[in-house]
This record gives C-alpha cells, structure tokens and sequence, in this order.
C-alpha cells in the first residue's frame, strides 16, 4: 500500500507540473531580425534591451527601445507543444491583443532560446 501512495504521489506531481523544459528563469535578449510589411528586414541587438520571465504557465516581458525610449510590455500564459511555442495575452500595452495569442517555434541551443515565426527571428539568453 506504501509503494501505491508513493507511486500515486509522483503521477499527481509529474502532472500537476506546468512544463517540463528548461524555460523557466529569467531571459535577456540578445538580438532580433524582424521583416516589416513593405518586406525589409531589420536586425537589433544594441537598440532594444528587453527582459522575458518564464514561471509555470505564465511569462511576462518588458522591452525598451533604447534610441527612441518607447517601452513594450506583455504578460499572460505560454504554451508548449512540439517544437511550437504560443503566448496568450492576457495583458498588453495595445489593449486590442488582450486575449490573442501568437504563435512561435522555438529551439534551444546551449544557454540560448531562440523563437521565430514568418516575420522575426528573436534569440534570448538565460540569466537567471
């Protein structure tokens, strides 16, 4: 009976824990390519300093664009599946994408995640 609530234990566990990757911590980002509508595409990495927390289900990013001091903030849930990667808004400095979601694919690489979709490529480093 002990090895059965032992073993009840560690399934209760296994699935009441949110994610099981490595993308809890705290990520800076490093550097961005991102192509607008009219087609060109931009690189950063000096010009934008942005922070991206990962704790459970939920994430929440702060970006500042250094030249122009505008900031970009989001927060909601993260999801995983495959290599997919989805945030869902659920609070956003344009209140328009509150309850959307975008959709990435991301990869890891050493102490790198790297998310892309048709239109960015963004590469982060874990800090913490």
């Amino acid at each position: 009976m002990k090895r059965y609530l032992i073993f009840l234990s560690l399934i209760i566990i296994s699935c009441s824990t949110p994610h099981n990757n490595d993308f809890s911590g705290v990520w800076k980002y490093v550097s961005g390519s991102y192509t607008s509508d009219d087609s060109t595409t931009k690189s950063t990495s000096d010009e934008i300093k942005s922070i991206k927390i990962f704790s459970g289900n939920y994430y929440s990013l702060v970006t500042q664009m250094v030249s122009s001091d505008n900031f970009f903030a989001h927060s909601g849930l993260y999801n995983l599946e495959g290599d997919s990667y989805t945030e869902s808004f659920k609070m956003h400095k344009n209140p328009e994408m509150i309850g959307k979601s975008e959709i990435f694919t991301y990869q890891m690489k050493n102490n790198q995640l790297i998310i892309s979709n048709e239109f960015m490529q963004e590469v982060w480093e874990r800090i913490e």
